[in-house]
């Protein structure tokens, strides 16, 4: 199989943290077209979970009259994620991103997990938080593993 190149999928959808598990069943299906390993598949649809999960609950309170943009581009090697909500905006401490996160907390993991899982994370804050996420192919899944 051939990788994409410049495939996109854009889409929205109202702030109800019910609507995860459809983010989660596209995350994990376009990893899967970009012919990505299992624990990349893993990493690219919990990425994409926390950074939704974020701007449902940080950005827009759980109100679902609020839109959460999600975009996808696919890249012959590599994996484009964006997720956009309409909040005042949050400017992540670097500490958050990079310190290891108390397990046992009911809250607080989903920066670290983006940060550990993805191959790039950035905030864009002028209009509301945008996060990106990118995800590159690994060496054995671009050499093509298909039979």
């Amino acid at each position: 199989m051939s990788a994409p190149s410049g495939d996109r999928v854009e889409l929205e959808l109202p702030s109800r943290l019910e609507l995860l598990v459809v983010m989660d069943k596209i995350a994990e299906s376009l990893a899967e077209v970009m012919a990505f390993d299992d624990v990349d598949r893993d990493a690219v649809a919990i990425s994409l979970v926390e950074a939704v999960t974020n701007a449902i609950q940080h950005g827009h309170h759980a109100d679902p009259s609020k839109r959460v943009k999600v975009s996808f581009e696919l890249r012959p090697d590599e994996l484009i994620m964006t997720v956009s909500d309409q909040g005042t905006g949050y400017e992540p401490e670097e500490t958050a991103d990079t310190a290891p996160p108390d397990l046992l907390a009911t809250r607080g993991r989903g920066l670290f997990l983006m940060r550990s899982t993805m191959d790039e994370v950035s905030y864009d804050n002028s209009n509301g938080t945008t996060v990106r996420l990118v995800k590159r192919r690994s060496p054995a899944a671009e050499g093509g593993e298909d039979a």
